[in-house]
């Protein structure tokens, strides 16, 4: 058994780590009225997707939605991905609440030219609050057809 001064230091010691404990790990839940997020997205890719510039890129057609905070942005990001070519591009939004039909102009990063056929779309939404104490992302794959 330890002497009593030396337990005294002990549990004094124990204290202390779990107040430190309970300061990292915060918490256990929300604060009263911040129970939901404040932010809600969706995404959508839409076909076809049109070449521009002899396969160079392509207009891909994204529909996105968001909502936050006055001042919450998005990025937007968009690829495409073929046998030959796989292409990216982005742009960024104002959340309001309303869908938007975006035309993002994706470029080749990978590989020579895109041709028309099947192609993987992908689309993704990243929204964030305008002093960025929250962010989200959202994003979605499908088959679209790539025409000229």
């Amino acid at each position: 058994m330890f002497p009593v001064r030396v337990r005294v230091v002990l549990a004094g010691l124990a204290v202390a780590a779990a107040g430190a404990v309970a300061a990292l790990v915060g918490p256990a839940g929300p604060a009263v009225g911040q129970s939901s997020q404040p932010i809600t997205d969706e995404i959508q890719v839409s076909s076809p997707a049109t070449l521009v510039a002899r396969g160079a890129g392509a207009d891909v057609t994204v529909i996105a939605n968001c909502s936050g905070p006055a001042g919450t942005t998005a990025n937007v990001t968009a690829s495409l991905s073929e046998r030959s070519a796989s292409a990216v591009g982005s742009t960024r939004i104002d959340c309001t609440g309303a869908s938007q039909t975006l035309q993002v102009v994706v470029a080749v990063q990978f590989g020579r030219v895109l041709k028309k056929g099947t192609a993987i779309g992908s689309a993704s939404i990243n929204p964030c609050t305008p002093d960025l104490s929250f962010c989200d992302t959202q994003t979605t794959q499908t088959t679209i057809q790539v025409v000229s």
